[in-house]
């Protein structure tokens, strides 16, 4: 990612997932479900430019992919196994 971003656009991409994180842990935003597995969501960071996507377990968050939305959205659904 160094070598195709700007230091800035790091640093906001890192700050987007740090406030992330602190929602998450506040439940204050509910972030959109991928179809029906209710625990699989995703979250638009780094100006709108990736989606993570990541699992609601009972004590945690599991982070599962960070994904650039101008490439093919067809690739995550078998990245992710999403029929």
């Amino acid at each position: 990612m160094e070598n195709k971003w700007t230091d800035k656009e790091i640093r906001n991409l890192n700050n987007d997932l740090e406030n992330l994180i602190n929602s998450l842990n506040d439940r204050i935003i509910s972030y959109p479900k991928i179809n029906s597995k209710d625990n699989l969501r995703f979250a638009l960071i780094g100006k709108k430019q990736v989606k993570v996507f990541f699992e609601l377990k009972d004590d945690c968050v599991e982070i599962l992919l960070f994904w650039a939305n101008k490439k093919n959205p067809e690739n995550v659904k078998h990245l992710l196994n999403i029929k």
